[in-house]
């Protein structure tokens, strides 16, 4: 029986192959990227659970006490040290404290130097912070990391540094100013992991040397970047942890306000999702793409339903045989889940090439490398297992139940024309149910990119055009690059600077105003620059004076923010008065206009500019309008020529000012993959269900061609009722996309509003795909001879 089965259901699919074919490459393209949708959900969820004892691990965050609490990832750096000496329940603590960006020099076979410029990479850490994250060493002693001066790479680094020579006890020169010698390897990091520094570098090297070991046991200065990490003993949770930083916050208070840094614990599988004191990895994202998977299986799902029940009208004398001839509705109802599932279990399989070949283009998108790895694919096994089932009991049902109680009797009737039993009613809501996903989708992508083009096109405050920026090496002597590189033809004005207005890395510091007696309830920016930053930059001055030449602080020049968290009325109230920041008081000389100096997605924050040589880390260079590559070439001359030891790298500002927009260009990618895909799906079940309309209509369009009907009035006929569905569609989707889009615009300070336009978009798209999809069948059956349709009449 169950071989009959196979059998005729093939034979059926073999017989019917436009249906067939249109229904599993609807289903293909959606498993495919569920599939796509699955691994990725699946990575995210698995970030740093292979450690041993991850149910015990946490991480030290803490909270910056301002007008409100601000939200900070790292804390002082004595804190491992304390909590060591004060916490009777924790088995080990760590700090790291990272380098952002570090050039690292070896000495090569044939005497000269080997120069790799490394970001994200580096470390300096406590020798427990490897086995609290179970680092496994392929060679060496993890206790050789005790020692000042010692470091550890990753085994793909070493391959990398020395080839196939061994590294141990080599030397590595970290920034030109310090030598490391490899005491261990380590196996390779897995991709799962936010902690990806590949060289390790001994807390102790900061301890022996006099210019790092500065604010090792200072309570009132933190770094993002300063992690601390505790293991806590069995029987122990995290809220012991947590009572305990309370008495820490209190024993080892900030200088200036005894509350102003507040600690807490985060369990350290907990802060990939945390979008405020971890790795802003927002898990609503996750959840969108969980949805837009789901959608793409119910659109496939739809597309089945529609079209076998379309479809019922060619097989409905075929169940009056079988009905006949002593087939039972059970029998019949599994022949056609037996169909439903051969046409499911193909999809599963074409989806899965599919998300094959789609990879290496998902993980250009995000930046990962993601891959099909042995337990990958066997959770893959189970998923797609599950998938099949939930696809063939889904798609299948409905159609199932409904052909096999046809009947026998009216099913074998010669004036039988269509089934009336519920079909399309049921189809009615199943394609507005399509088209209200499109429409979604589409309105989402269009709301995305409207604020993309406004952040592109806002007015930061600033000039970003053909600016060119330089990391500037430590030590350094800055004056004359600076000198140098304003005598170059194409080059209008040079500035040293910490970084340029809008940056990802900002100093905050707290501020006290005049002769007030405490702090102020909030933070400040604060920017060391050179008397040519505002002239670079095109920042504009509202009151006061620019800052005089200088290397130390000697003078302030604010922002129109910091007046107003003042609560002063005018600019000029603030000139001449005395602030105090990091220790040092010097009299506010001036006031720019506000420009961002972060993303859209935050407020504009008060900031000081101050002259303080020591803090200056890049070098900005306004270009003359013109051909840039003569000029960059002599840039490149002069930078060479003052730092042989360092590699010359340069940033023009635009691509600077595009890393603000990489998520939002990100999520746009996405949300146009999955709506085209969505919106293609959608036209293949229009085009089959256009095609089993038109061959129901056929002899009534040829009757009212007869009777002088012209083509526009067939065309309509066919097209109506979808016109009305997609608007049914709309009105369901428009306020769903609206409530979803608003809520993703919160995130913004500066934000677009959603027009009405964005709304006649989608339902204008909508219309066009659906004119263009019906059309072709509409049209065919419009120009039809009615002879042909009404000979057998």
């Amino acid at each position: 029986m169950l071989q009959n089965y196979f059998v005729v259901a093939f034979r059926n699919l073999v017989r019917q192959r436009d249906y067939a074919l249109l229904n599993v490459l609807g289903m293909s393209l959606s498993v495919a990227c569920c599939i796509l949708i699955f691994t990725v959900i699946r990575h995210h969820l698995s970030f740093d659970t292979h450690h041993q004892n991850v149910e015990r691990m946490a991480r030290i965050v803490m909270d910056i006490k301002t007008e409100k609490l601000m939200p900070f990832s790292g804390t002082p750096t004595p804190m491992a040290k304390a909590l060591r000496e004060e916490c009777a329940f924790l088995e080990k603590a760590a700090m790291r404290t990272d380098i952002y960006e570090v050039l690292v020099t070896i000495a090569n076979a044939q005497g000269g130097k080997d120069k790799y410029k490394e970001q994200e990479k580096f470390a300096w850490v406590e020798p427990e912070y490897l086995e609290m994250l179970n680092l496994p060493l392929l060679s060496g002693d993890i206790r050789s990391l005790s020692e000042p001066n010692t470091v550890m790479l990753t085994a793909n680094l070493a391959s990398k540094y020395f080839g196939n020579v061994d590294p141990l006890d080599k030397t590595l020169r970290i920034n030109n100013n310090i030598d490391l010698r490899v005491v261990g390897i380590l196996r390779d990091l897995p991709q799962n992991t936010d902690y990806k520094d590949e060289i390790l570098g001994s807390w102790e090297s900061l301890k022996s040397r006099p210019e790092m070991s500065l604010g090792l046991d200072l309570w009132g200065a933190a770094r993002g970047g300063n992690y601390c990490f505790v293991l806590l003993k069995q029987g122990y949770e995290l809220a012991d942890l947590q009572a305990l930083m309370l008495q820490i916050s209190k024993k080892y208070p900030h200088p200036d306000s005894a509350d102003f840094f507040q600690y807490k614990a985060k369990a350290l599988t907990a802060l990939h999702f945390d979008t405020e004191y971890g790795f802003n990895v927002n898990k609503k994202h996750l959840w969108a793409l969980g949805f837009i998977g789901l959608f793409l299986l119910i659109t496939a799902c739809v597309n089945f339903v529609n079209m076998a029940t379309a479809q019922a009208l060619t097989r409905i004398r075929e169940v009056g045989v079988r009905k006949s001839l002593g087939s039972t509705r059970g029998q019949l109802f599994w022949q056609f889940m037996l169909e439903t599932g051969l046409i499911v279990l193909a999809s599963l399989v074409i989806g899965a090439l599919l998300a094959q070949l789609a990879l290496p283009y998902l993980n250009a998108w995000l930046d990962e490398n993601l891959r099909f790895n042995a337990r990958l694919l066997a959770t893959l096994g189970l998923f797609l297992t599950a998938l099949g089932i939930v696809l063939t009991f889904l798609a299948g049902f409905y159609p199932g139940m409904m052909q096999s109680g046809f009947s026998p009797i009216t099913a074998l009737k010669s004036t039988f024309n269509a089934p009336k039993t519920g079909g399309f009613s049921l189809r009615r809501v199943l394609v507005a149910t399509q088209f209200g996903i499109s429409q979604t989708l589409i309105i989402g992508a269009a709301v995305i990119t409207a604020q993309i083009h406004f952040a592109q096109n806002a007015d930061w405050g600033f000039k970003p055009g053909a600016m060119l920026t330089l990391e500037v090496p430590e030590p350094a002597n800055k004056t004359n690059l600076q000198q140098q590189l304003q005598q170059i033809v194409g080059v209008q004005h040079v500035s040293l600077c910490y970084q340029p207005p809008a940056a990802k890395s900002n100093n905050h510091s707290g501020v006290r105003f005049d002769n007030r007696p405490a702090f102020e309830p909030w933070l400040v920016s604060n920017k060391p620059v050179d008397d040519q930053y505002i002239q670079t930059f095109g920042l504009q001055l509202v009151a006061g004076r620019n800052l005089h030449p200088g290397d130390t602080v000697r003078e302030f020049v604010v922002n129109e923010t910091f007046v107003k968290k003042l609560n002063l009325t005018s600019p000029e109230d603030v000139l001449n008065k005395n602030i105090t920041l990091d220790g040092t008081t010097a009299p506010i000389v001036g006031v720019v206009r506000d420009f961002h100096n972060w993303s859209l997605q935050e407020p504009i924050a008060a900031i000081t500019f101050s002259t303080f040589a020591a803090g200056y880390e890049t070098c900005a260079i306004q270009l003359s309008p013109g051909n840039p590559a003569p000029v960059l070439a002599q840039i490149r001359k002069v930078w060479e020529k003052n730092y042989p030891d360092h590699a010359y790298e340069h940033h023009f500002m635009d691509e600077r000012m595009e890393e603000f927009l990489e998520d939002e260009a990100l999520i746009l990618n996405l949300i146009n993959a999955f709506a085209g895909i969505a919106i293609f799906i959608g036209c293949i079940g229009l085009y089959g269900l256009a095609s089993f309309m038109v061959a129901r209509k056929r002899k009534e369009v040829g009757i009212r061609k007869t009777l002088g009907a012209g083509i526009p009035v067939i065309l309509w006929l066919f097209f109506k009722e979808y016109a009305r569905l997609i608007v049914i569609a709309f009105m369901l989707a428009a306020p769903v996309a609206r409530l979803a889009m608003n809520a993703w615009l919160e995130d913004y300070a500066y934000r677009i509003s959603i027009s009405a336009g964005i709304f006649g978009i989608s339902l204008l798209t909508t219309f066009l795909v659906a004119i263009l999809t019906v059309g072709v069948q509409s049209a065919r059956a419009a120009l039809a001879n009615p002879v042909e349709s009404l000979r057998s009449e």
